[in-house]
């Protein structure tokens, strides 16, 4: 959106209105607003011209004659792109809550870090928090470990480089003796360290053909179960918060929440709506492609993991504190490349 459709003034204002109306959640008239923002500099009469100017433009509304103005989709949007990249939230309140991020990371255990930094990005910015995890495909594997169980059963584990990690418990049709499971893990180490799971997962009888091994038929059960693993694709989608939406004014039909939250059930759904969003990137109502998010503003940013992509971000109403939110979720991304490596 080209910066020449406001003028300087107008952006104040918008920019004034936006802040109000984010921490009240009501109509914000002319004097409301010279009140909580003295450094408009300018009086009420101005305030209210200016405002009418803003409306006329699409960038404000009224829901009443008698009412203050509330921001369109698009006032939220001129605010994103002109305000927040250039003025970041108060320097006290995003230390404050940076270190809140902080002390809630030293808590994560490495086999739920995804869930905890979903929940941990959701109670900051008291929105909704949602984690898509590196591409378990796109990992390189470190080791594959094999843990004996009972005679006939054991766990399989495919460690990565970085990012995610996948078990499944195996049954195996003759006794299986530990020495055997370090063998066949030595070996196929051996063949497989450092490809990516994709590559493993269609070559590994290839380059398993040859292999001596002294327990046969546990190597085949290991190899159908390797192969097996691209057939059971897992959607790493976490999300938490879902009661910070429900709080919000702007959800108070029923409806609107409903559909939100039976969006939120369909993990393979929201893989797709977080996929292709890379780098720092907010989309307000109708921007967002799916019609359950009329109402609602997606704040995400990317980060990489050996060569994946996961993407950490936060999901609300339109009426979001912009600059705040941005400016934690793109910490708390680089914090998840930091951890996750």
């Amino acid at each position: 959106m080209p910066r020449e459709q406001l003028t300087e003034r107008e952006e104040i204002i918008l920019a004034a209105l936006v802040r109000a109306h984010v921490e009240t959640g009501v109509p914000v008239g002319s004097a409301a607003l010279l009140e909580r923002d003295p450094h408009v500099g300018i009086s009420a009469a101005t305030v209210r011209k200016t405002l009418s100017t803003l409306e006329d433009k699409g960038y404000v509304q009224q829901p009443h004659t008698s009412a203050g103005r509330l921001p369109t989709d698009r006032g939220y949007r001129f605010f994103v792109a002109h305000t927040v990249d250039a003025v970041e939230a108060p320097v006290f309140d995003l230390e404050q809550q940076r270190r809140e991020i902080e002390r809630q990371l030293q808590k994560l255990s490495a086999d739920e870090i995804h869930g905890q930094l979903a929940e941990i990005i959701g109670d900051v910015t008291m929105q909704l928090g949602l984690v898509m995890a590196p591409s378990f495909e796109l990992g390189l594997l470190a080791r594959i470990e094999l843990v004996h169980l009972t005679q006939q059963r054991l766990l399989l584990v495919v460690n990565l480089t970085a990012g995610p990690v996948r078990s499944l418990v195996i049954e195996v049709g003759t006794s299986v003796e530990r020495r055997d499971l370090e063998g066949v893990a030595t070996r196929l180490n051996e063949r497989l360290g450092g490809l990516t799971m994709s590559q493993v997962q269609t070559t590994v009888r290839e380059r398993v053909g040859d292999m001596a091994c002294g327990a046969p038929e546990l190597l085949r059960v290991v190899v159908d179960e390797i192969e097996a693993l691209s057939q059971r694709p897992v959607v790493d989608v976490h999300v938490s918060g879902a009661h910070n939406i429900c709080v919000q004014p702007e959800f108070r039909d029923a409806l609107d929440v409903a559909s939100v939250l039976e969006l939120l059930e369909h993990k393979q759904v929201l893989a797709q709506l977080l996929a292709g969003r890379r780098g720092v990137v907010v989309t307000i109502g109708d921007e967002n492609d799916r019609r359950e998010l009329r109402l609602c503003s997606l704040v995400t940013a990317s980060y990489d993991v050996a060569g994946s992509q996961g993407v950490i971000g936060v999901m609300g109403p339109t009426r979001m504190p912009y600059e705040r939110v941005v400016a934690l979720v793109d910490y708390a991304a680089s914090r998840a490349a930091q951890l996750s490596a």
